[in-house]
């Protein structure tokens, strides 16, 4: 059984100023967390790359094609997946000037199961 669905995503995403939090439950372990990466990103056409550890911390960038065929130029969508464990969230930003908050949520809001 999987943690969740691309609806758990949509319901639980949250735009901030900087970035869109996604409001579930954070992964227990190293192994939780590397399943749960590998999920989201299976769930949403994302590839991963550049992968941190911290203490209490896990950082990657996420990166996917366009949905928005009306915008060939863009091909690439990027963000900074984040979860921290000391805060307690999981929430991505936007890499590069071409990206804010609103555009990965949307993003994430068009996204099909």
């Amino acid at each position: 059984m999987q943690p969740f669905t691309i609806r758990d995503i949509q319901q639980h995403a949250v735009v901030n100023e900087q970035s869109v939090e996604i409001r579930l439950a954070l992964p227990a372990t190293p192994l939780k967390t590397q399943q749960w990466v590998q999920h989201f990103c299976a769930l949403f056409g994302f590839s991963l790359s550049e992968t941190d550890w911290g203490a209490d911390r896990f950082q990657a960038i996420v990166t996917s094609q366009s949905q928005d065929a009306s915008q060939p130029c863009n091909t690439h969508f990027q963000c900074m997946l984040c979860i921290e464990w000391l805060c307690e969230a999981i929430w991505l930003e936007p890499v590069g000037t071409q990206q804010s908050p609103n555009t990965v949520y949307q993003y994430l809001q068009n996204a099909r199961q």
